[in-house]
């Protein structure tokens, strides 16, 4: 196998059980083989290990139900939504509730 680029990548990982928040650091190898075939090789320090989304359990609660954001997206997930917060408040041109018909009281 031929490396042709080894990148790190940090990615951001929640616990679907208890909440627990954390990143990991991996290593992401992209190779050939012999073949012209594309292999990916997921390294934590010198061991190849599994994908983020795949094989990560809690380290709070041991569980497996862990859901990982790639590179960014975490963060916007994270990130109140600041344009509606910035924008004037809507001033109405209609009444929500239509107005009743006067009824004179004789």
């Amino acid at each position: 196998m031929r490396e042709e680029l080894s990148v790190r990548e940090t990615w951001p990982l929640e616990c679907l059980h208890c909440g627990h928040e954390w990143q990991e650091e991996y290593t992401v190898r992209r190779m050939t083989d012999g073949h012209g075939h594309d292999v990916v090789v997921w390294m934590r320090g010198e061991v190849p290990v599994q994908p983020p989304w795949a094989g990560t359990n809690c380290p709070g609660c041991d569980m497996d139900r862990v859901s990982a954001f790639p590179q960014g997206e975490y963060a916007r997930r994270r990130a109140p939504a600041s344009a509606d917060f910035d924008r004037p408040p809507v001033e109405r041109l209609y009444s929500p509730v239509p107005p009743r018909p006067s009824i004179p009281l004789y």
